[in-house]
């Protein structure tokens, strides 16, 4: 209770010096959402696979010496003895739901921004990045393939909001309902391209952009 009571003050506190430094400006460069630079951004994440339900895939996430996110493992595709497990092979990585307060659940607001930005390192496997909002349904999960030019090396790629895709449990949802903008709660990465074998993918920071924000990066929609 005590500690509730405290994000509760915590947050009167952060919302009154938005208030007060207000940028009444409708456009900003960028939203910071995630980082893992150091081994408290570490702290704020948290890294499942198949292995949780009986699996044999292993995944892992650390900081490297060069101070970024090294998320790795290996996929295995061998189901366990387990009737009820019909499928194998996964392994993510996301952010951490900060606890709540009197506010509720801590979240990000997007609405401003026309990208999701992520700076990362990868190699030849399939990766998706997963979007959690504080919506009604608490399996939902928006998705959309992260699209690498240049494997093994460092890029900043560029998805647009309006293309990340409404699934539950791995299923693409008939109905498809708009992306909660306004209360994204979480944000991750995850392998689901039913190869066996290692994969590895270095992430250093996650932001919310517009165009514009890095001359470098291409948005995916632009080819």
């Amino acid at each position: 209770m005590l500690g509730f009571v405290r994000r509760s003050l915590s947050a009167i506190g952060s919302e009154t010096a938005k208030v007060v430094k207000m940028d009444h400006s409708p456009w900003k460069r960028q939203l910071p959402m995630a980082s893992l630079k150091t081994q408290e951004d570490l702290k704020g994440w948290i890294v499942g696979c198949d292995k949780d339900i009986g699996g044999f895939s292993e995944a892992h996430l650390e900081i490297t010496k060069n101070g970024t996110g090294r998320f790795y493992g290996h996929l295995s595709l061998d189901l366990p003895d387990n009737e009820n497990v019909e499928k194998s092979g996964y392994a993510g990585c996301r952010t951490k739901t900060k606890p709540g307060s009197i506010f509720g659940t801590p979240v990000w607001d997007t609405c401003l921004y026309e990208y999701l930005s992520l700076r990362v390192k990868g190699d030849e496997r399939k990766y998706f990045v997963n979007l959690q909002t504080d919506g009604v349904v608490p399996t939902d999960l928006y998705q959309h393939r992260l699209f690498l030019k240049t494997p093994g090396e460092w890029e900043t790629v560029l998805i647009p909001f309006k293309d990340f895709i409404l699934t539950n449990q791995g299923f693409i949802q008939e109905e498809q309902i708009e992306i909660y903008r306004e209360r994204v709660k979480n944000v991750g990465v995850s392998i689901i391209d039913r190869k066996s074998g290692p994969f590895e993918l270095e992430i250093d920071s996650i932001a919310a952009v517009n165009t514009g924000a890095d001359p470098n990066a291409k948005a995916e929609d632009d080819e």
